[in-house]
């Protein structure tokens, strides 16, 4: 690649008939200012460039350092879920495990009530037999005073001296029914 510098530099040689040396030397600084342009802009093009690639290896190490933190994020992700998941388990597992045993301990308690219930209710009736047994016997002991009252009264006689003697009978009687 022909520079600046080269078009400075080159020299020709001098014959007849050729061009006019202050064409040619203006030509040459036209040419020579041009080029030195083109050298500028191509190096201002190349710092660009090279900047923008540093960018680029940059923006890459960044896409690089991305990516492995979204890789680690997705696994620490699937970590959290998967825990969360386990714990969830456990915790369902626990919860129907307690809620068998309040379940079996309440089936407990009934059984145990109603068993209880049961007994209370066998010693009431059994309550209930032994007092009617016992009303009957009363009623059947008031029956039979009322009827040895009935006929001790029926057998009195109408005379006083008989009412003492019989009144003293009746007394020793009543004593020792009362005995009985």
């Amino acid at each position: 690649m022909i520079t600046s510098k080269d078009v400075r530099n080159k020299r020709f040689e001098k014959v007849a008939f050729g061009f006019k040396q202050e064409e040619v030397d203006e030509f040459l600084a036209q040419l020579e200012a041009e080029l030195d342009e083109m050298e500028r802009e191509r190096q201002e093009a190349n710092n660009k460039i090279q900047i923008l690639a540093d960018k680029v290896r940059e923006y890459m190490k960044d896409e690089e350092a991305l990516k492995d933190a979204l890789l680690g994020a997705q696994k620490q992700g699937h970590l959290v879920i998967n825990e969360a998941t386990a714990k969830a388990e456990e915790i369902i597992a626990a919860a129907q495990a307690k809620a068998a045993e309040l379940e079996d301990e309440a089936v407990r308690q009934h059984a145990e009530a109603m068993e209880k219930n049961r007994q209370e209710i066998a010693k009431e009736k059994d309550s209930l037999t032994e007092a009617r047994r016992q009303v009957a016997e009363f009623k059947k002991n008031l029956f039979d005073m009322y009827k040895t009252h009935l006929e001790m009264i029926s057998t009195m006689p109408d005379a006083l001296d008989e009412e003492l003697e019989t009144a003293e009978e009746i007394a020793a009687a009543v004593a020792a029914e009362n005995e009985e």
